[in-house]
This record gives structure tokens, sequence and C-alpha cells, in this order.
């Protein structure tokens, strides 16, 4: 599915998901749809009703990170 972004929009170099430190299930999905983790962010997501601001996790997809199309 990833793919087929690039595919609608070619001139598309990078693909960029953010998530909260924490949520190790939505990190495990980027992985498994081929995003590569960059980094953290510190303090990146702001606080809910004044709270602390919150770390998050960059992901990006390339568009030199897809598989070969087989004919």
């Amino acid at each position: 599915m990833v793919g087929r972004v690039f595919d609608d929009l070619p001139g598309l170099e990078r693909l960029e998901e953010v998530t909260d430190v924490e949520n190790v299930r939505s990190q495990r999905v980027l992985e498994k749809a081929g995003f590569q983790r960059e980094g953290v962010l510190r303090r990146y997501i702001a606080g809910r009703g004044g709270g602390q601001a919150r770390d998050a996790v960059i992901y990006s997809f390339l568009s030199s990170d897809r598989p070969p199309v087989r004919p």
C-alpha cells in the first residue's frame, strides 16, 4: 500500500510518520510496513490540558525503499 502512494504521486520522495514514544504497537505497524526509525523527537507532542510535552518517534519511508516491481 505504501508503494502505491509513490506511484500516484511521482514527484514524492519521502513519507513521514510520528508516533508517541510509548506507543510500541504503532511503531511495530510502521516497521512491518517498511518504515525506518530515524530517531526520537524530544518534547515534540504538546501536553494535554497544560501537561508536560511528550517525546515522539519519527519514521520515514523513501521512494527508494520500495522493492523493485516484478513483471
